[in-house]
């Protein structure tokens, strides 16, 4: 109870943090609604606010995350990815990414040689993650989004797979449980996605094609199940919450969607009902 310079006062609060990944990761600090400096003194009864950010690593450290491996050969590693699991590291998402298993993976428990792991042994300690942290990337899952991705094993195989997802050479497929029944049992879904302007982590979904970024789906109801419905869709564009966004926009927001829908499903809080379940794409080594 007696006056303390706000950065000690800080890290005593938050244990969790030292007092240099305070500095690095903080945005704003306000006491009493008033911005200040982490210099400043604070007294009994001040209100501290502040806005952190988690701050970006200085070097790839690879983490024995278990991996469902679907399929590998020189050039690729297809895995299964965990809902819960981001694909590639990002603000407040530094670690614990399919990034870092990966790394560990290629290093320790693959058993194809992986020009990248040659690269993670070469480079290990330096300060390079954001050269490093999209090594391999090629195309990502929503964090609560589980199945199929594809990733590379060496630069060449990278350039070919990103070639192939940008000329549309890649077929994807998901299987979703909706909230509702759709009006109709099969169809295609055509709308312009732009980023809300209400929130910055939604988007936005809309019947004028002249608004944002062009979005296409087409789905069929597979099953239902009193008011709720198994249904495949087929994305032709890749774009953010896609199939997220035209399940809602048709009525029928995807079963434990906590941005679009609703949490629970018959009363029970589930995580997101949607599974990329398919995956056509050419491989690298198909090229010759």
């Amino acid at each position: 109870n007696v006056p303390v310079r706000l950065d000690s006062f800080c890290t005593a609060a938050l244990t969790a943090l030292t007092r240099s990944q305070l500095k690095s990761g903080i945005r704003e600090i306000k006491r009493n609604g008033k911005p200040v400096k982490l210099s400043r003194t604070v007294y009994p009864g001040d209100v501290i606010t502040i806005v952190w950010e988690n701050p970006v690593p200085d070097s790839l450290i690879p983490e024995p995350i278990p991996l469902d491996i679907l399929f590998e050969d020189t050039d690729v590693i297809t895995i299964n990815k965990q809902a819960g699991m981001v694909t590639h590291p990002a603000a407040g998402n530094w670690t614990g990414t399919v990034v870092q298993a990966l790394a560990h993976y290629r290093l320790h428990d693959s058993p194809v040689q992986d020009a990248f792991a040659d690269t993670l042994r070469r480079e290990a300690g330096l300060k390079n993650f954001k050269e490093r942290f999209r090594m391999g990337i090629v195309h990502r899952l929503d964090k609560d989004t589980s199945g199929v991705l594809i990733t590379a094993r060496n630069e060449q195989a990278e350039l070919f797979l990103k070639d192939a997802f940008k000329q549309r050479r890649a077929e994807k497929y998901y299987a979703a449980l909706l909230s509702g029944i759709p009006e109709k049992k099969h169809g295609v879904i055509e709308t312009s996605l732009f980023r809300d302007p209400r929130t910055r982590v939604t988007f936005a979904v809309s019947a004028d094609l002249s608004r944002g970024k062009y979005a296409r789906s087409s789905y069929k109801v597979i099953r239902t199940y009193g008011r709720y419905a198994l249904t495949l869709f087929k994305i032709h564009t890749g774009r953010t919450h896609q199939i997220r966004l035209h399940a809602r926009f048709i009525g029928c927001p995807v079963a434990g969607d906590p941005l679009y829908g609703e949490k629970r499903v018959q009363g029970a809080v589930c995580g997101l009902m949607l599974h990329a379940y398919r995956l056509i794409i050419p491989l690298p080594a198909s090229k010759e």
